[in-house]
């Protein structure tokens, strides 16, 4: 049976409990997988055909939260409603703690006042949180937001119900420490209610804020879309919505301005500035021929590009969709946490009941029972649990795509950190990709051998012709045009210049030269220099030795790797020579040469057989099978092939330092989770026992709630200062 991916805005969650209900609620529809994430507020699922979307929709509705198929649901209460609270009932808690604290504050019936100050901040200021106690008490349900509204509820209905029974007229007055740290029998608690009020809706704020400040990856990816493109129409240039631009079409881009779609440079030079989408520092420079992408910025100089994709088709949409599905996605750990919040928060509230009787049977003092069930409701609330694992994957993944590192899901992050061992592909990977004419003779003028050389290979595009023709430009400047020229797949090129047949290819097409230039070819040999040999009129007059060029970073990403313990290896389809001269380079005594494709799937299966965690560093297109075996596949690329890439890590730079980049980012990920989890979960094993045994008062619990939430998600915004090993 055929299925679908369809992802749902979720609205209306409070806590990683809420999540579970409405995770619960999808999967109990026939076929249905789905993953819910509350840090993001939305839903995917894998939808079977006999499924429709409305039932989708009902079964969300029907657990009380509200539901979009089209990007984020309505939230009834947004981050302005929640800060414009919480200032009211600070403003409101503020003068009734100093009251209730400060005997010389006090004054005749004292208490009655504070009554009716506090009645606003518990009620109003406070509604967010009762209404969704009410919504889930109707569907038989408790939340976070259960907790916290029967702890408030119940220490303001007690204080009354004190007022009303116990003769206030006496100035009484509770010091500091002793609201702090115990509970006055005969006492109110209308500054406590307060107090958890403006305490957990401070944290709401703080969390609401910070899990803006998480996403801001995507939010600055969809920044980066122009909104219009200058288009070429005949003498005229026309600017238009990018909604209209077409494939084909041809674009003017000025000095200055960003590159709005993909495109293919058809005249003009320059230098774009793409490090907001591939994480590259230093400006490219670009000409006729090149690929650019939409949303880089063009430093300096002119482009007439011809539009290669739009819309969704683009690699910034591409990217965008990455980036949301590494975000959405649920952890393997954090499927833990389901199961834990899904039973938490009923046994709390057994505890709570449980803690109250205890008291109560003990001294026969119901307001302190009361108080202590009220400090263990507030103080268990699981918020920084729910929040501990996707905080840090979006704060991770998110500064992962600054840096032009895209991961496809949490899975990724995850085994990062358990990797023994790396297979890399060679060329593009460790090396350049391209070849280096560092060693040449010739018998004739220096000028015009390079000219000869330049003519002959300056329309050809294999790798060795460019090569060449780089260093010609640089030697001879002006190029003559060679006429008959011919080439000759794996051998060489022949032709006429300057009226004089020339060739110039392989040893062995064009036999090896004699005299100095034999020696000299015996050299380039033993040196394991590819060797190009000219000739002139059927006679020999240069050889050239080209090197496959090492990528700079390659040796310290190397090292870096052997610092976290992984072993790097070189698999490659080149010769065996070329494979050794590269790996002793960097240090790398294992290598494999003249690997076939299918034969490197052999190696990485060999590793994993063996007890190896493999990752795999490949083009993600030749390297397609092996990558598909790693535990861990990162794919290198240069921006246009993103989105057909399935490997789980896309590099846009295409270099070993962004390889390395994204396991360092992962692992510092993996830490700040567990780190988190670590956090929550000791706070709650040494809290609920602490209010228990009634040694915290209920408004040190609703703070130290307040605290751990915060603590959790500032925690994870520390991974936005993560910077690349330079």
């Amino acid at each position: 049976m055929s299925s679908r991916t369809v992802e749902l805005g979720i609205g209306g969650m409070t806590c990683a409990s809420c999540a579970s209900r409405v995770e619960r609620a999808l999967t109990e529809l026939p076929g249905v997988q789905a993953a819910v994430n509350y840090a993001t507020g939305e839903a995917t699922a894998q939808v079977p055909s006999s499924v429709t979307n409305d039932q989708l929709v009902a079964a969300v509705e029907g657990t009380g939260y509200s539901v979009s198929l089209s990007g984020k649901a309505a939230e009834l209460f947004e981050f302005s409603d929640f800060r414009f609270r919480f200032w009211v009932s600070a403003s409101i808690a503020v003068p009734i703690m100093l009251v209730s604290m400060i005997p010389n504050l006090q004054f005749h019936n004292w208490p009655i006042a504070t009554a009716i100050l506090a009645l606003p901040a518990v009620t109003w200021a406070a509604w967010p949180l009762h209404r969704a106690a009410i919504l889930n008490a109707k569907h038989r349900a408790v939340t976070m937001d259960s907790l916290v509204s029967l702890g408030i509820l119940v220490s303001f209905g007690w204080s009354t119900y004190n007022l009303l029974t116990y003769d206030r007229k006496m100035h009484t007055s509770k010091s500091i420490l002793q609201m702090l740290f115990s509970n006055d029998p005969n006492g109110t608690y209308f500054e406590v209610a307060c107090s958890i009020t403006t305490l957990v809706l401070l944290g709401k704020v703080l969390e609401l804020s910070a899990r803006a400040k998480s996403t801001a990856a995507l939010t600055q990816l969809a920044a980066l879309n122009p909104t219009t493109a200058t288009v070429v129409q005949g003498p005229f240039n026309v600017v238009k919505p990018l909604a209209e631009v077409i494939v084909g079409d041809l674009v003017f881009v000025p000095a200055g301005a960003q590159i709005p779609v993909d495109a293919q440079v058809e005249s003009g030079t320059g230098h774009v500035d793409s490090s907001l989408i591939t994480g590259e520092v230093q400006p490219i420079s670009v000409q006729s021929g090149d690929s650019v992408i939409g949303g880089t910025a063009l430093v300096d100089g002119a482009l007439f590009i011809r539009v290669s994709a739009t819309g969704q088709d683009t690699v910034l949409s591409a990217i965008s969709r990455l980036v949301h599905q590494a975000q959405t996605g649920k952890a393997q750990v954090t499927k833990l946490v389901d199961k834990v919040s899904a039973i938490f928060i009923p046994v709390v509230f057994a505890l709570a009941l449980l803690a109250t009787l205890f008291w109560q049977v003990l001294n026969h003092d119901l307001s302190k029972s009361i108080a202590v069930g009220i400090s263990v409701l507030v103080i268990a609330c699981p918020c920084a649990l729910g929040l501990a694992t996707p905080t840090a994957i979006l704060v991770g993944t998110g500064r992962a795509a600054q840096l032009g590192i895209l991961f496809r899901g949490p899975r990724a992050l995850e085994t990062s950190e358990k990797i023994t061992e790396i297979f890399l592909d060679k060329t593009g990977t460790l090396t350049l990709g391209r070849l280096s004419s560092n060693r040449w003779k010739t018998t004739i003028d220096e000028l015009l051998f390079w000219q000869i050389v330049g003519s002959l290979e300056q329309n050809a595009l294999h790798p060795v012709a460019q090569s060449l023709c780089e260093t010609a430009l640089s030697f001879a400047g002006d190029i003559p045009v060679a006429k008959n020229v011919r080439t000759f797949a794996g051998k060489g090129v022949q032709g006429e210049v300057l009226g004089v047949p020339c060739a110039i290819g392989s040893v062995d097409w064009l036999g090896l030269p004699e005299g100095l230039l034999a020696h000299e070819a015996q050299e380039y040999s033993a040196q394991l220099l590819n060797s190009v040999v000219v000739y002139q009129d059927a006679v020999a007059i240069g050889i050239i030795g080209l090197s496959e060029l090492i990528a700079p970073e390659s040796q310290a990403a190397i090292s870096a790797l052997r610092n976290l313990n992984i072993t790097p290896v070189v698999i490659s389809g080149d010769s065996v020579d070329r494979v050794s001269r590269v790996a002793s380079d960097l240090g790398i005594p294992e290598f494999h040469a003249q690997v076939q494709p299918n034969e490197k799937l052999n190696y990485i299966k060999s590793a994993t057989d063996a007890g190896e965690i493999v990752a795999m560093v490949g083009d993600g297109v030749n390297d397609a099978a092996a990558l598909a075996a790693a535990h861990l596949s990162i794919a290198m690329g240069d921006g246009t092939e993103v989105a057909a890439s399935a490997a789980d890590v896309v590099l846009l730079r295409s270099n070993m330092q962004a390889a390395l980049d994204a396991i360092k980012l992962a692992r510092a990920t993996m830490r700040t989770i567990k780190s988190n989890l670590a956090w929550a979960f000791a706070y709650n094993i040494a809290a609920i026992p602490l209010a228990m045994s009634g040694y915290l008062n209920p408004m040190l619990a609703a703070a130290a709630m307040a605290f751990s939430s915060v603590f959790v998600v500032s925690n994870s915004l520390r991974l936005r200062k993560f910077q690349p090993q330079s």
